[in-house]
């Protein structure tokens, strides 16, 4: 063990019963479990059969029983898996049978109820669901939700029958039913108590309350190794309170800190602790840097999300050139709907990329495909799908029975022609449904952006909007997200066509992640996905108010700069921060997480936006260049030979000005 230092040293060794290890990122928590293991195997002569180690995915456990086969190879190997796998076994052990639903069930129950409260059902809804679902089952803490409740257990309870009825748990019933079971029959718990003699649990900032319930069911030694910093995973269960509470949970207990870390270059390390520390529920304690050379930290502030994404394109390919792999660069963000900008830029630049949730993608969301269907019909006015997609969106008091008609005409011609001639439309409609063919029409005739307007506006897409958030109570506001982010991502396009032709080849490459196998890659992932791994570039975007910290999670502040600190410490070498003027087309202030840190004086920051020199196009006086922006004012000479002046803010948050970006 002389590899290890002073504190890793004093934590392997430590004496106590109940031993919790705060580990802050980079620490080498992991081996400090292994060496903790191989302590208690050959200095205190433990049986191996009587140790077991918990870790949080199937992945993780694999991997440590692997480093430790290399590390003892006599003996018995301890147990090594997640909570669910040591629950499984004692359930087996005393039953005769256990059988877990499997996902795509779970999936398609809660699709099915959601079906008939909720015109479109996204997989992340059901996700959404299903966490709360499991939520519910092991937290006692309130549950909070972004539905009616009378929604939810509708969905909870025919979850639940399903289950019942064909005798099939899942891992939370595992939970429950294992620790019920030890509980209720002192034979059994007394048979684990003699076998389970040391149990070490790594992630211990993960737990829910049944897995620290068990823990102090077993009642023997326990080697807790976590950081209540990383606690990001409240949605599941998950609290800081197992760490903060340790002493009240486990009796004769002990707190070891271990301060190295080993990861990130020592300015890194500065700032994420800058950031950390406005926390209240967390330990007090003492990070150093290993390594003592300084990284490279910048804080940008691009003029909207479509820059932000070119200027790390540009950063990587001069990072390639230099040698260096795609796989050493993570872009990290807040919700899986930012990536859109980055998916965009990476495949104009051909640029490999992984997404971490492989199964997203942006333009597959209910909203931007009924707009995709208004364009498409545009072009082809006979597609039927498309027709059938729109032609209620707005209700417009089109019958089941008259679509019915149009969709199964084997006529080849306008389906507004086909509408107008099918058996049972009224004569008052006739004139409603020639105006609809004529502004379908008419969209084709209009530069993009202009033709998405008229949808929302003259189409009346956004009423619908409106009429749907209210009646499957959805928040209005991330539907209008979802909108706007829609908006930005056709800025770039000038006719319809070519924007649709961009959709599908975005849609062609995101299917082909999946059979590229290993290629060198940039990662795009959330900074939930990212946990636990490493990268020598982290670029994190959008640290702008409502994104970071997320609007919809703002009675959880302290997880929110949680989150943000995991993010800064995935980086070894480079940090990069991205604050943009612009998010969507609206104006926004740069995060409180970078307001209460002294970031500004610790970084390099360039890239305010707009400056005195660029080309911009305004919506109504067309191509300028900027003369020179004070404060709120921004000057501009037009091409025309004009000179105005405007508020700078008004331009951003109504979207009137578009930055000029030259490619390299």
């Amino acid at each position: 063990m002389s590899n290890l230092d002073k504190y890793q040293n004093e934590a392997v060794r430590a004496s106590s019963k109940s031993v919790l290890v705060i580990a802050p990122p980079g620490a080498g928590k992991t081996t400090v479990i292994l060496n903790r293991i191989k302590y208690l195997l050959e200095e205190r002569k433990v049986k191996g059969i009587h140790v077991i180690v918990i870790t949080f995915t199937k992945a993780a456990a694999e991997n440590m029983k692997s480093r430790f086969k290399e590390m003892h190879k006599e003996g018995v190997i301890p147990f090594f898996g997640t909570f669910h796998g040591l629950f499984y076994k004692i359930l087996l052990r005393n039953k005769d049978e256990i059988r877990l639903i499997e996902s795509k069930d779970s999936y398609n129950i809660i699709r099915k109820v959601l079906s008939s409260y909720i015109e479109e059902v996204s997989d992340e809804k059901i996700k959404e669901v299903l966490n709360n679902i499991s939520r519910k089952k092991v937290s006692s803490k309130n549950l909070e939700i972004s539905m009616t409740y009378d929604i939810f257990d509708k969905c909870y309870e025919a979850y639940e029958t399903f289950k019942n009825e064909r005798g099939l748990l899942d891992f939370d019933d595992l939970q429950i039913k294992a620790v019920t079971l030890l509980k209720e029959n002192h034979h059994i718990l007394g048979y684990y108590r003699n076998l389970i003699k040391y149990i070490l649990v790594d992630e211990f900032q993960d737990c829910d309350e049944v897995q620290l319930e068990f823990l102090r069911l077993i009642n023997n030694e326990v080697f807790c190794v976590g950081d209540e910093d990383q606690s990001i995973y409240s949605f599941r269960g998950a609290t800081p309170k197992c760490m903060i509470n340790f002493e009240e949970n486990f009796e004769g207990s002990e707190k070891v800190y271990l301060k190295y870390n080993y990861r990130s270059l020592k300015n890194i390390v500065e700032v994420s602790k800058d950031v950390i520390k406005h926390n209240k529920e967390r330990y007090q304690k003492e990070i150093i840097a290993f390594n003592e050379n300084q990284g490279k930290i910048e804080l940008k502030k691009p003029f909207n999300e479509s820059e932000e994404a070119n200027i790390i394109a540009l950063k990587i390919e001069e990072s390639k050139r230099l040698g260096n792999k795609y796989s050493d660069t993570a872009i990290l963000y807040r919700t899986n709907m930012e990536s859109r900008s980055f998916i965009d830029a990476f495949i104009r630049k051909k640029i490999p990329f992984k997404l971490l949730d492989k199964e997203y993608n942006f333009f597959n969301h209910f909203i931007c495909r009924d707009l995709i269907a208004y364009l498409r019909l545009s072009i082809d006015p006979f597609n039927k799908e498309d027709f059938n997609k729109i032609i209620n969106k707005p209700f417009r008091y089109v019958s089941k029975s008259a679509i019915y008609g149009v969709m199964n005409s084997k006529k080849k011609e306008n389906v507004f022609d086909i509408l107008m001639n099918v058996e049972g439309v009224h004569p008052f409609q006739m004139r409603k449904f020639e105006e609809l063919k004529s502004d379908i029409a008419y969209l084709n005739k209009l530069s993009l952006n202009s033709a998405i307007d008229f949808i929302l506006s003259d189409l009346e897409y956004s009423q619908y909007i409106r009429e749907y958030s209210s009646k499957f109570k959805q928040n209005q506001e991330d539907l209008l997200d979802i909108v706007e982010e829609f908006k930005s991502s056709a800025m770039e396009f000038k006719s319809i066509i070519t924007f649709l032709s961009h959709i599908e080849s975005v849609e062609e490459n995101l299917e082909n992640l999946n059979s590229k196998g290993n290629i060198d890659s940039v990662i795009l992932s959330t900074m939930h996905g990212v946990k636990g791994m490493q990268f020598n570039d982290v670029h994190i975007v959008n640290i702008v108010d409502e994104t970071i910290p997320h609007k919809n999670s703002m009675e959880n502040l302290e997880e929110e700069r949680r989150l943000f600190y995991v993010g800064i410490t995935r980086a070894i070498n480079n940090l990069y921060l991205y604050a943009p003027k612009s998010v969507r087309g609206k104006f926004k202030d740069p995060s409180i997480f970078l307001n209460n840190t002294n970031l500004d004086s610790q970084c390099n920051i360039t890239d305010y936006g707009l400056k005195e020199g660029d080309a911009i196009r305004h919506n109504y006086f067309g191509i300028g260049e900027i003369l020179k922006i004070e404060k709120d004012t921004i000057s501009i000479k037009f091409v025309q030979g004009e000179n105005k002046k405007f508020s700078l803010r008004t331009l951003i948050e109504n979207n009137l000005i578009e930055k000029i970006i030259c490619e390299v």
